[in-house]
């Protein structure tokens, strides 16, 4: 499963993540979008709701914290919802 990681959420999963996703984390492309960067990850569905359960203290940090979980947690349900 291929999905962009918003860069607030990379940073801080990179110091607090489990081994295994900041593994992830170093192999994803990164990707410069206007002040910021979300980065690439090639990564079973589990992973990413493993990063997104391990950056839930960021969705009471701040507003642009709060975004970008908000955004990442968009892209991993969406992810599960099967296509018709």
């Amino acid at each position: 499963m291929l999905l962009d990681l918003p860069g607030l959420l990379a940073d801080h999963l990179r110091t607090t993540g489990a081994e295994t996703v900041r593994q992830t984390l170093a192999s994803g492309q990164t990707i410069r979008r206007g002040h910021g960067y979300s980065i690439r990850i090639a990564a079973p569905l589990a992973l990413h709701r493993a990063a997104l359960e391990q950056s839930a203290a960021l969705a009471d940090a701040g507003p642009a914290e709060h975004k970008a979980h908000r955004v990442y947690a968009a892209r991993v349900t969406a992810a599960r919802t099967p296509q018709p």
